[in-house]
């Protein structure tokens, strides 16, 4: 990268600040042009006054990336002025839990920019580059704050944007380096970059609505805050998901309670034209002033993954529309310039979240880079003898030890969905030395311990002491981890032999087998026929008889008992596990189970809710979780009926299940491509339209109970014989 670092001169090594950049270049016929950004901590470019960028994109502590903007939709004849703004954050050394803002965006405390491309003006080219010709200033009027997590807040005082001292920039003791570029002695620095792997996000200008004196975007949304004002006083901006009546989260849209949230301060003395630097995560806005201020326009701009769900869908029934519509609302917001656990507070990448995110992106979207990108980050975070990292990119380092097996699941379900074969070889290695790890993690009764970590599973009402976790004491048994452990040996002896490597595919299989006795011997309670989570055996939750259930521990009529008694059972999945109790249910064939989760997920409605929350309980903290997103794939696989064969190649499995309603129609997205169908149920006769990728077989089956159907498939009907 042909380009200069450079820096405010008087910036402060680790300080949070605000900084400008500028400079002109007059151009007699431009004909279009790139640049390539790179830059610490985040920056946004502008172009005559025109948006072009946000970012860099957000790296690791491993790989940092650059931009790459197209310059040409914003190019004028004459003066043509390039503006940056960018913001600086503590290095990583200055980290302190609870205090951190934006912990996932990963920078040194240098404040350095670098922008280096060209321009073709007439038949000649000119060169954009950042060096001492550019002038630069220091906002000295916002400071920044964190409350536990919460992205990032800004307090403005008189003179922003105003009060400004110009001064040429400085050289960066930084060098920056992208992929490419010559690395002298195999010396890797913080500044080497690659290029971006994911397109840019959205940036798309919104109004609000009215609520009862509150501003509405009308659904949860993440976007840039834009205010204008003028006057002397002071605005207050609360940024908040819903309104709490006495700590307890009902109607969602009921005004008459309060509205939770963090804000932004504005003290004004005379005009203000502000756009936050940072998304805010919100549905309703309060708005607060003192003094005489007059608001002249709050808008925001829309940010978030360019997601493309391009399907039509229709599931009969208002209810299950209305669901599917909050369920993609859901993961759309949570898919950020990574996967999110939540917009609204940590906003960072957790490995379980990502793993049921990335299966539902998935069912809806043929756009798989986001998943490939976290498949990236969570396997940089790994080092020889121990796990992944719970969640990536973070500032802090973090363990869940169960998100290490997470991880397992969802290189095998990325392969599974892509078949690029290629790409999971190197990550490999991680595979296997996570599952080393757990070997060495086997207690005395053969199962996986209980450690100095946070052993998370899920958000149970029963482990909320615990947070989350059913054991809390060291070196005893987790049995819900021990059978995760046989289900990501399983997955990854599957890996082993796609890349040739049969013979530690049996080792995973054998020592599979080995845990599987251990659970037998210590975790079942033939008295109450349950399996326990430890072999104490005096706890018993619903996930313990998933996990049996889903390792095959239990099968047939004694695991449709199991999971029709873990209904009565006081530890029950919340919506983390929405997803594998479904996939116990499938697999036991005894789905009608299900209508206890969907009968949960239905009350979100009634409640007003525009997005999933995290837990199912009224007293639950972020109102948008996408691993509750469940209904992409339930409405997908089960309703439209739309598997793969897994033990047939390039064989679709179509088998609708109508749960109650009389017809159903979307798209369904696989390895092969997009499968549209389309069914009803008329006067006893089963109606289906299939339209499939040409190079894939259909195994049609009819639901029970039709006396007759007629299908079409691609077109052509299709004949009894190839009908179950």
């Amino acid at each position: 990268m042909k380009a200069k670092m450079i820096r405010h001169p008087d910036a402060r090594f680790g300080e949070e600040a605000l900084y400008y950049f500028r400079r002109t270049y007059t151009l007699c016929d431009p004909k279009g042009g790139s640049v390539k950004i790179l830059a610490d901590a985040r920056y946004k470019l502008w172009v005559n006054g025109q948006f072009v960028s946000c970012g860099p994109c957000k790296g690791s502590r491993h790989m940092r990336y650059y931009d790459e903007v197209d310059l040409t939709p914003y190019l004028v004849k004459g003066e043509n002025t390039f503006f940056v703004t960018l913001l600086n954050l503590h290095g990583l050394e200055y980290m302190d839990v609870g205090d951190i803002n934006l912990n996932a965006v990963i920078r040194s405390g240098e404040g350095f920019l670098a922008i280096a491309g060209t321009v073709l003006d007439g038949e000649e080219t000119v060169v954009i580059r950042t060096d001492k010709e550019w002038q630069t200033a220091e906002e000295t009027h916002v400071s920044f704050t964190t409350q536990f997590y919460v992205g990032m807040n800004e307090h403005v005082t008189p003179g922003f944007g105003v009060d400004l001292v110009w001064k040429n920039a400085a050289p960066s003791p930084m060098v920056p380096r992208i992929e490419g570029d010559d690395v002298p002695y195999g010396g890797v620095f913080a500044t080497y970059a690659e290029a971006r792997p994911i397109p840019m996000m959205t940036y798309i200008p919104r109004e609000f609505g009215i609520r009862d004196g509150y501003l509405d975007a009308g659904e949860l949304m993440t976007g840039y805050i834009r205010l204008r004002a003028k006057g002397k006083g002071k605005i207050t901006l609360t940024y908040g998901e819903c309104f709490v009546k006495d700590g307890i989260k009902g109607d969602r849209t009921d005004t008459t309670g309060t509205l939770m949230g963090h804000d932004d301060t504005f003290v004004i003395d005379g005009a203000l034209d502000f756009e936050s630097f940072w998304f805010r995560t919100f549905r309703f806005v309060g708005v607060a002033t003192e003094g005489e201020v007059e608001i002249e326009e709050i808008s925001y701009v829309e940010t978030g993954y360019p997601l493309v769900a391009d399907g039509t869908y229709d599931f009969g029934c208002e209810r299950d529309n209305a669901l599917w519509e909050i369920s993609l609302r859901t993961l759309r917001r949570c898919m950020q310039e990574t996967y999110v656990d939540c917009p609204y507070y940590e906003q960072l990448q957790y490995c379980m979240d990502t793993y049921s995110q990335t299966l539902f992106t998935y069912m809806v979207s043929a756009d798989t880079r986001l998943a490939r990108r976290a498949l990236n980050d969570f396997a940089m975070t790994w080092r020889p003898g121990y796990l992944t990292e719970c969640r990536a990119p973070s500032c802090l380092r973090q363990y869940i030890p169960g998100f290490s097996l997470f991880f397992i699941f969802m290189v095998n379900m990325y392969e599974a969905r892509t078949e690029d074969t290629e790409y999971i070889r190197p990550l490999m290695p991680v595979v296997d030395g996570i599952l080393t790890y757990f070997e060495s993690q086997l207690n005395e009764a053969g199962l996986v311990k209980a450690g100095n970590m946070w052993d998370f599973v899920d958000w149970a009402e029963d482990w909320r002491k615990h947070e989350g976790s059913p054991i809390n004491r060291v070196g005893e048994g987790i049995t819900v981890y021990t059978m995760m452990y046989v289900h990501a040996l399983r997955c990854a002896a599957r890996l082993q032999r796609l890349v040739g490597r049969g013979a530690v595919a049996e080792e995973y299989l054998v020592r599979g087998e080995a845990v599987l006795e251990s659970l037998r011997k210590n975790a079942y309670d033939g008295e109450k026929r349950l399996w326990a989570d430890s072999e104490r055996k005096e706890q018993f939750s619903q996930h313990a008889q998933i996990w049996a259930t889903l390792t095959g521990l239990a099968e047939g009529e004694e695991a449709k008992d199991l999971l029709r008694r873990s209904l009565d059972l006081s530890a029950q999945c919340g919506y983390a596990y929405a997803y594998l109790w479904f996939r116990a249910l499938e697999k036991a064939d005894c789905y009608e189970l299900s209508e206890e989760m969907y009968s949960r997920l239905y009350g979100l409605l009634d409640s007003h809710c525009s997005t999933i929350p995290e837990t199912p309980y009224s007293h639950t903290r972020s109102e948008c979780h996408a691993w509750g997103a469940v209904a992409l794939y339930e409405f997908t696989t089960m309703t439209l009926g739309v598997k793969l064969r897994d033990d047939s190649p390039r064989v679709l499995k179509i088998a609708p299940t109508p749960r109650g309603t009389s017809h159903a129609s979307g798209r369904v997205y696989t390895k092969w491509g997009a499968v549209d169908v389309a069914w009803r149920a008329e006067e006893g006769v089963f109606h289906l339209t299939l339209t499939t990728p040409p190079t894939v077989a259909a195994e049609i089956t009819v639901p029970s109970g039709f006396g007759a159907y007629k299908i079409l498939l691609n077109g052509k009907e299709v004949p009894p014989y190839a009908v179950k």
